[in-house]
């Protein structure tokens, strides 16, 4: 990945050279080119690239032409088309950069959803007095800002922001979506610094900022083949070209391989690219996590054999989940052993592309509990196709016809009406029993607090019934930003398949029945993935959790904060109540019912603030070095 920073005062002031020097520091990375820059009056654009591909291999950054300049970090699957549509106006240039501009040039800010790929961009249009800050419908590549008084400053690094920002402030709001619902849109921990929301535009003026989206999930899109061959036939293509696209670089390759049919899927096709010569990558690594009584290993030792691929283990116990010391850098998060280390092994291999199957769940169907499905055909008055389809759901589920004729009466209901149902998991089934919650009702007051649904857009909720809740996963996912890199892998060119545009368009826009049905979660997958897989995972059913690896970092973490749980940072600050967490402490150390899940926020929130301090003059240290 490579990197942006910039600044821009609103009166146009000259930019002081030592200023210059800690905006270029912003964005200095071992693993990019030297950094390089552009200024104009009050403005300065910074940026270190990585090369991806020999494509873009000397391509200037910043980018200028005419009266804008453009700083850019992705990549673009749809380069072709673009080139055709703006053959007039590129003078010769086609780079990823040059497009990017292009594309604004002629169509403004709103034209940006023309650009299809991971990328996030910051454009100088010196006309209006504008820097536009935008990023891809997916929010693959980070990009934060803060606007203060007399400027706006933004870069690709959190924590190298915040420090210039001078801002030690904890964002209230981020908290309680942190511990709400593990995550809050466009905010993060530090107040007045926000991430530019995927699929969005965030253009600042003097007079202010004006927030735009330039994309919408497909919530109204319809697609209807004759045959259901056809289905499969444009999902390979469309599966074959996520893959592809993501390939267009000259170094080795990383891709998670759990064993699991989505990370599966991704190194059967990546290893037939490669072997076949139809793409760049010389070569392809697997990375899988290992971890005790694993069902997952016979399933991932023949996909490293049927592909011939060299593969890396690596054990979670070696590198748990949570420890007192790792729990994130600029930001809370989980895994950043596992992470530093992969990392590491991605620097041995040289590798600068890294894989992951994330996305595919829900993008593949994996419902075990799809039955809103009957609620389209009794909205279309397809009586007997319902009782049909309600009958199969039925028997698949265990459950009377009746609950699932309900259900869908309730689902076909204008979404005024529709009462808020209980949260699913990506494969369909309920959420967790237990409610418990420690959040404190002054706190709760405090930023008016509703429910978990209270910082998500509602736009699912126009939705055709049986699609709302796929669209709904979709939507949080990309709000709460799980696409971009963790922390330590954030010079890796960080990519998801199964979040690849056009895929992700056409799986929500075609009959959610074809995609799954009673008993066959994943069904369109399974069909038209078939010869693309080993013999073992044809077969495969189950899924493997690592719900016993979590709990195992988290234990003694617990017992750690019941020895004082009244100096407990997340009790003194006010977000949660001492009586209520001490109690789930205690369960969680005896592997009671606990509501787990956001506990598990609580004690990462705990020990990163504990740690903030610390971190924080380290990253300085570095930095200054």
């Amino acid at each position: 990945m490579s990197f942006q920073a910039g600044i821009f005062y609103f009166d146009e002031r000259e930019i002081p050279e030592c200023e210059a020097g800690v905006i270029f520091g912003r964005v200095r990375s071992n693993d990019c080119d030297p950094p390089t820059g552009h200024s104009s009056p009050g403005l300065f654009l910074a940026h270190a690239a990585s090369q991806l591909s020999s494509r873009n291999a000397g391509e200037p950054q910043p980018y200028l032409a005419g009266a804008c300049a453009v700083t850019f970090d992705g990549r673009l699957d749809n380069r072709e088309d673009l080139l055709l549509r703006l053959r007039e106006v590129l003078r010769g240039d086609t780079g990823d950069a040059a497009l990017a501009l292009a594309v604004y040039d002629r169509w403004g800010a709103e034209g940006l959803v023309q650009l299809i790929g991971d990328w996030s961009l910051v454009i100088w249009d010196v006309t209006q007095k504008t820097v536009v800050l935008a990023s891809d419908f997916a929010g693959v590549r980070p990009l934060y800002y803060c606007i203060q008084p007399n400027r706006v400053v933004w870069s690709t690094r959190l924590g190298p922001l915040a420090d210039c920002a001078d801002t030690d402030d904890i964002d209230d709001e981020y908290v309680a979506g942190l511990l709400m619902s593990c995550g809050c849109p466009n905010r993060t921990p530090y107040r007045g610094i926000y991430a530019v929301p995927p699929g969005h535009s965030v253009s600042v003026t003097k007079d202010g900022a004006r927030i735009q989206a330039f994309w919408d999930p497909p919530i109204g899109n319809t697609i209807r083949y004759r045959r259901e061959s056809d289905y499969e036939e444009q999902l390979r293509a469309l599966f074959r070209e996520a893959v592809r696209c993501r390939l267009r670089t000259a170094a080795p390759v990383i891709s998670e391989l759990s064993g699991g049919l989505d990370s599966s899927s991704v190194v059967c096709m990546a290893s037939h690219l490669i072997r076949t010569g139809e793409v760049e990558a010389p070569r392809l690594v697997t990375l899988t996590y290992e971890h005790e009584g694993s069902r997952d290993t016979p399933f991932y030792a023949g996909v490293e054999k049927f592909s011939q691929v060299e593969s890396i283990h690596e054990s979670t116990a070696a590198y748990p989940f949570l420890t007192a010391s790792h729990v994130g850098g600029a930001a809370p998060a989980f895994g950043e052993r596992l992470d530093m280390q992969a990392a590491a092994l991605a620097r041995q291999a040289g590798a600068k592309t890294y894989l992951t199957g994330q996305l595919g769940d829900l993008i593949m169907g994996n419902w075990w509990d799809d039955s809103d499905q009957v609620a389209d055909l009794l909205r279309e008055g397809r009586i007997g196709p319902a009782l049909k389809d309600a009958l199969g759901w039925s028997k698949a589920l265990r459950i009377p016809i009746a609950w699932v004729l309900g259900r869908a009466l309730v689902s076909s209901l204008p979404p005024s009406l529709a009462p808020a149902k209980a949260p699913r998991t990506s494969d369909g089934s309920f959420a967790r029993a237990s409610t418990e919650d420690s959040i404190a009702a002054g706190f709760r007051r405090r930023i008016g607090l509703s429910g978990p649904d209270a910082f998500f857009a509602k736009a699912w909720m126009q939705a055709r019934p049986e699609r709302r809740k796929h669209v709904r996963g979709l939507m949080e996912m990309l709000q709460w930003r799980k696409l971009q890199p963790p922390e330590p892998m954030e010079h890796l060119y960080f990519t998801h398949p199964y979040a690849h545009r056009p895929l992700v368009a056409f799986m929500l826009s075609i009959p959610a029945g074809v995609v799954c049905r009673p008993g066959e979660p994943r069904r369109l997958m399974r069909r038209a993935f078939h010869d693309l897989w080993p013999p073992q995972l044809r077969k495969r059913r189950s899924k493997d959790a690592f719900g016993g690896v979590f709990l195992d970092s988290l234990r003694p973490l617990a017992n750690e904060l019941l020895k004082q749980p009244e100096r407990l940072q997340v009790v003194e600050r006010g977000y949660v109540e001492l009586e209520s967490v001490t109690k789930r402490l205690e369960q969680l150390s005896h592997s009671l019912d606990c509501n787990e899940p956001q506990l598990r926020q609580i004690i990462l929130l705990e020990f990163w603030l504990r740690g903030r301090g610390t971190r924080r003059h380290r990253e300085v240290m570095s930095l200054s070095a």
